[in-house]
């Protein structure tokens, strides 16, 4: 639109022009070579625009001369861009399709193509990776690291790879570098808190998950949960320390944040015993029994009550079940300690009941105990025995990422270094999912030996639970 204007208004100036010539005509004279030479002025000034047009063209000429092999060669490397960003594209596809033949032949095509080594570092190390050169994808990450705008790829490519081959001393270093370059990105935090945490080195982890709570990398009940874990990990290292009274604050708070984390609970009642304050201990345990009944917990109250007879922890262990009698674990720590106390009817009371409710390897070993014990009936104790392979395993710390079993909660797990993963439940296996089912004893076909495991009076309980 502006160029039409210009042209408009330059076509109306060479007319003005012209009215103005016609209108003041005159006559132009010139000695060259000793000849003279007259003409018009309209004449004249029309040979001027003339030669002036010509040596335009003439100037244009020669420019393209100059440039066009320049136009020409950017003509061409825009082909080559074009054609470069095709193959990294289809590079990238290939790889998300498992190809590896075509992902090497285009991460290869895609470097001849293109001048800038940051686009196809990343698909020859993916290529390379597929193809199960770790060493050759480590070398195309290296370079990646040595280039500002791919450092923080290659980062993670060689940390990843760091993690594989359990280099966990690597692989702290690289994710510092790592949160160094762009602490914001949340996976950067995330992981060094994981590596800091399984070096031992609580300070540091507790002072990365406050950068990446503050960044709301974290948020909710994974936020405080993994607070709680540092703060009891750090509690566990000053008690070991003998650091009594600060493992005691941090295993409290550990409490507060986390109550139904019975490592804490147990911990913090241990302390609190130790410390003289009775107290605290014993309601500390008593509401963690309420919020989460565990056998740590229970272990916990019966260290504090050390020294005493099976008739006073009987009476103790009742005290810590008191408000929560009718859940399984408190059935399970009643029936043991009346075992122990002598109490044979109290604790085929609560056996039958668990063999009726939660029936588990645990349930029949201490029936097992009770006819040997009470009975002294050693046939009927093994026959128990041989049957508790048979019902649900009993529940331990297990690791939910690799399967690890251990009999104490762990901050890492020892095999495959997952932070937090073991939970308090039954393990995998014939145990664990095989039900005791009435049609179990049935094929047996051993009724004599369940009627003599109970009293008279609940013959058939055995049969049922079973």
């Amino acid at each position: 639109m502006l160029r039409a204007v210009f042209v408009f208004l330059g076509l109306a100036a060479l007319g003005v022009a012209g009215a103005w010539l016609a209108d003041h005509p005159g006559l132009i004279s010139m000695e060259w070579g000793g000849r003279l030479i007259e003409t018009s002025t309209a004449v004249a000034a029309t040979a001027v625009l003339v030669l002036l047009i010509i040596v335009a063209a003439l100037y244009r000429f020669w420019r393209w001369l100059a440039t066009s092999p320049m136009a020409l060669s950017h003509l061409r490397a825009e082909g080559r861009r074009r054609k470069g960003y095709q193959s990294l594209s289809s590079g990238l596809v290939a790889v998300a399709a498992g190809d590896v033949g075509q992902a090497k032949k285009l991460a290869k095509r895609t470097s001849q193509l293109l001048d800038d080594p940051s686009l196809t570092l990343l698909l020859s190390a993916q290529a390379a990776q597929l193809e199960g050169d770790e060493a050759g994808a480590r070398v195309h990450f290296q370079a990646m690291r040595e280039r500002p705008e791919t450092e923080f790829l290659g980062l993670r490519g060689l940390l990843v790879q760091a993690r594989r081959a359990g280099n966990q001393a690597e692989a702290l270093t690289l994710a510092r570098r790592a949160f160094a370059l762009r602490p914001d990105t949340p996976w950067v935090g995330q992981e060094l808190f994981s590596l800091e945490a399984s070096a031992g080195d609580w300070l540091a982890a507790e002072k990365t998950l406050a950068h990446t709570l503050s960044r709301k990398s974290l948020v909710g009940d994974e936020a405080i949960r993994c607070q709680a874990v540092v703060l009891f990990a750090q509690a566990q290292a000053a008690a070991d320390l003998g650091e009594s009274k600060r493992a005691l604050e941090l295993a409290r708070k550990a409490h507060t944040q986390l109550p139904d984390f019975s490592p804490a609970t147990a911990l913090a009642g241990r302390l609190y015993g130790a410390a003289g304050e009775m107290r605290k201990a014993r309601r500390l345990l008593r509401d963690g029994w309420r919020t989460s009944a565990h056998p740590d917990i229970l272990a916990a109250w019966l260290d504090i009550h050390p020294g005493e007879e099976p008739q006073e922890r009987l009476a103790a262990v009742q005290k810590l079940i008191a408000d929560h009698e009718r859940d399984t674990e408190s059935r399970m720590a009643l029936a043991q300690a009346a075992l122990e106390a002598g109490e044979f009817d109290t604790a085929r009371e609560q056996l039958r009941t668990l063999m009726e409710q939660a029936p588990s390897a645990r349930v029949a070993r201490l029936i097992a105990d009770l006819e040997e014990t009470e009975q002294g009936d050693g046939a009927t104790a093994r026959e128990w025995l041989r049957r508790a392979a048979k019902l649900p395993a009993d529940a331990t710390w297990v690791c939910q990422s690799c399967g690890r079993q251990t009999g104490a909660w762990l901050p890492h797990c020892p095999d495959c270094g997952s932070f937090d993963a073991f939970a308090w439940r039954q393990p995998a296996g014939a145990g664990a999912i095989l039900a005791y089912t009435p049609e179990m004893v049935e094929a047996e076909n051993e009724p004599t030996i369940e009627a003599e495991i109970l009293p008279p009076d609940v013959e058939s309980a055995p049969a049922k639970a079973s």
